[in-house]
């Protein structure tokens, strides 16, 4: 009976994320794994690649994901104009303040066009091989800080001005102000017998403006049993054969969303860090489930694998322990193909994958269509991959690029991979990159 773990540590940087791509590994080659699955990560990509894995074998390990996307810059220029507007001098007319106030508008409006925010993914692992048995921890979220600008003029207003009937009939005639918030700030106008005046609560007044932050993560954790084994093999050193896994699983899965305004406590002087601390400490809705997923891996000639995962086959219902808004209340089936085979014996391996489901993503939909390429020397002693990654369901998504080594010596492995390329997150394409290793040995 063998017995292994594999010890990972990764870290990662990019604006956003498609689909995870577990271990380094799989994400030299773009994802491209479903018919190689020869090490870890076929836990997530196949597990029927356990029963041919090789010596090496543990759950998805760890990879770690964040970045800002422009938000400091881009809150604490929206500080900065606000304040322009308070301090703005109007001894000799309001025509200082009417230029703050278009300043920050022409701001704000931009950015709701392409709201700003930090994006990222976590997901982390452990796990054991006992023979044709493996026992797994996976875990895995995305989550997202994005601003959200309110560039109403009536709303970057001075509260003070709305306190005088002449600054209210200039900044209406000025249109500053549109007839519905004239009728609160005065609703006999032009008659000043019944201004009224600005009053907590009636949405008018820069104290009142709406822009802020709005926090979302969804995220899962799974607990995995997973058995592997030939249905068929045949052949020196089993050169041909057709193997099955089977995950037995135990979803737990969260949700949590927020908002916050720049009236929230610390957002002046802290801006985005803040938002981070609440992101940190907010407490989670928590889903419960179970599922399966299943793997077909077959090696019908001595250079080629034609690879089937079903994930998540049973379409399992999410039992949250409260209602939570705009969350799928059920798993649903998500089926990948991918072929692989060696273009030079021994050295070179050409991988294909495609997703046969869309999925609706985290920040657009996805159904991935990734290539990869590995170099293997002295025996898969040395390995080097790249990769391409084409999203199929978002034409307006670039592909996505990936560059991974490594070494397998000496009971020690030790993986590389960065990616690179534009993604699109939230309006405009922004700059990915991520990085991820590994380290591992077995026992």
């Amino acid at each position: 009976m063998r017995e292994k773990v594999l010890l990972v540590l990764t870290a990662a940087l990019l604006p956003a994320l498609a689909l995870p791509v577990y271990g380094p590994r799989a994400m030299a080659l773009g994802g491209a794994y479903v018919a190689l699955a020869d090490d870890e990560a076929c836990v997530y990509y196949n597990p029927a690649g356990m029963a041919a894995a090789g010596d090496y074998f543990a759950c998805v390990p760890s990879f770690a994901i964040a970045t800002d996307d422009r938000i400091t810059e881009d809150f604490n220029a929206y500080i900065a104009l606000k304040d322009d507007i308070w301090h703005a001098d109007t001894t000799e007319g309001l025509q200082p303040l009417l230029d703050a106030i278009d300043r920050t508008a022409d701001l704000l409006e931009g950015l709701a066009g392409d709201p700003p925010g930090v994006t990222g993914y976590l997901s982390y692992g452990a796990g054991v091989m006992l023979g044709p048995l493996a026992v797994s921890w996976i875990g895995g979220g995305t989550g997202q800080v994005v601003m959200e600008p309110d560039a109403d003029t009536g709303r970057l207003i001075p509260d003070f001005y709305l306190e005088s009937y002449e600054a209210v009939a200039l900044l209406y005639l000025a249109g500053y102000l549109d007839s519905e918030q004239l009728a609160v700030l005065w609703p006999t106008y032009p008659d000043p017998a019944g201004f009224v005046g600005d009053a907590a609560g009636d949405g008018l007044g820069i104290t009142e403006n709406q822009t802020g932050a709005r926090l979302e993560n969804d995220a899962r954790q799974e607990f995995v049993v997973t058995y592997a084994d030939y249905l068929w093999r045949s052949g020196k050193d089993d050169r041909f054969f057709v193997s099955a896994g089977l995950n037995i699983k135990y979803v737990v899965t969260q949700s949590y969303s927020n908002r916050f305004t720049a009236q929230d406590s610390g957002m002046y002087t802290t801006g985005p860090g803040w938002i981070i601390n609440q992101v940190l400490a907010t407490r989670p809705v928590l889903g419960h489930a179970v599922s399966a997923d299943l793997g077909l891996l077959g090696q019908f000639t001595p250079h080629f694998r034609l690879g089937l995962l079903a994930r998540d086959v049973i379409p399992a219902p999410i039992s949250w322990d409260e209602p939570v808004a705009g969350v799928s209340d059920r798993l649903e089936p998500h089926w990948r193909i991918g072929v692989a085979g060696e273009a030079v014996p021994g050295l070179l391996t050409v991988a294909v994958d495609l997703d046969l489901t869309r999925d609706e993503g985290a920040f657009s939909p996805q159904q991935d269509l990734a290539f990869g390429v590995r170099a293997d020397f002295f025996e898969g002693a040395l390995w080097g991959g790249a990769g391409v990654r084409f999203n199929l369901a978002d034409e307006n998504q670039s592909p996505l690029y990936t560059l991974g080594v490594g070494m397998h010596l000496a009971g020690v492995r030790l993986d590389l991979a960065v990616g690179f390329g534009r993604i699109d997150t939230s309006g405009d394409a922004d700059t990915y990159f991520s990085a991820a290793g590994a380290v591992g040995f077995s026992i």
